[in-house]
């Protein structure tokens, strides 16, 4: 298999994340940051001498015979940052949630004929979601989704609160649990502590008609939490994004005398990272596990509860 030419732009935390898989997985030729300091720590490396750095996505795309390029900037910057790349026929992967105004991505549309857009839904790709699709129908008609996600205080200003940071991921994991565009209604109650505008705890509710989901998040909390809960008519399965751990649980004589809880828990023996498989499903698989409708179907949910 030919490896793809690619490029990242976006040399911050995550972005290097980005450039480690692009590098193993990729002819990565370009690395793109308007922040000085980034390139340099990228530079002091000395893992990547042989890959090209830029402070101009423009002269990026000038200079660099590029397939496919990842956009990891802050989300107000993808969209313009995308439409570049796009105008040049060249792939790209934009980090969730791609975009702070709904109408700035679905401009992005246009371009879907001829190249391949994919948003950044990194947990799709974790092997613990997997497993949870996998053992679904063992647990009956779903009757609610439960999912945590707690984060420290990101050390970024993006300017934008929790939600769009955060709960987007379960949006779009509880509307790939229940069937995509499923959502019927969704409702936020939202709490600000550090400032006016931006939310910094919130609890949604999504309405599914059968099922409802709810999803708790906060970045104030000092720990790391992520994890699902998938209940049904015959049981209930935990996930743990974070230690990839799955929790099977179906009840035994449930109409008897003496009903019985049964639990299989699965434990990986080798955790598996989920941006390596999301970076080859963009490169190289014939289909992507989302699409660019998937994307804005999410950011336009998250976007009416932070404005309401």
């Amino acid at each position: 298999m030919k490896k793809k030419r690619t490029a990242v732009v976006g040399a911050g935390w995550f972005g290097r994340a980005h450039i480690r898989n692009f590098h193993e997985q990729s002819k990565l030729v370009g690395i793109c940051d308007n922040n000085k300091v980034q390139l340099e720590r990228i530079q002091d490396n000395h893992q990547y001498d042989e890959v090209n750095v830029y402070t101009n996505v423009d002269d990026l795309i000038k200079n660099e015979e590029l397939d496919a390029a990842s956009i990891v900037t802050p989300p107000k910057d993808i969209p313009q940052i995308s439409k570049k790349f796009a105008d040049a026929g060249i792939d790209i992967l934009m980090e969730k949630p791609m975009a702070l105004n709904i109408e700035e991505l679905k401009i992005l549309k246009e371009y879907e004929d001829s190249i391949r857009i994919m948003p950044g839904f990194i947990e799709l790709y974790n092997p613990v979601f997997e497993k949870l699709l996998k053992y679904l129908p063992e647990i009956g008609e779903i009757l609610s989704i439960t999912s945590k996600r707690v984060g420290l205080y990101p050390r970024r200003d993006w300017h934008m609160g929790v939600i769009l940071d955060l709960s987007i991921h379960d949006i779009y994991l509880q509307e790939k649990v229940m069937g995509n565009n499923n959502i019927l209604n969704a409702v936020g109650f939202k709490k600000c502590f550090k400032d006016n505008v931006h939310a910094d705890a919130a609890f949604i509710i999504l309405d599914f008609g059968k099922a409802i989901g709810n999803i708790e998040s906060n970045w104030l909390t000092p720990s790391k939490f992520r994890r699902m809960y998938v209940n049904g008519e015959l049981g209930g399965i935990m996930i743990d994004f974070i230690s990839q751990k799955a929790n099977l649980r179906t009840g035994m004589d449930l109409q008897g005398e003496w009903p019985e809880t049964k639990e299989v828990s699965y434990t990986p023996l080798r955790s598996d990272e989920p941006l390596r498989r999301e970076v080859y499903n963009f490169l190289y698989d014939k289909k992507t596990l989302v699409n660019l409708d998937d994307g804005i179907r999410a950011l336009d949910i998250a976007l009416k509860i932070v404005n309401n």
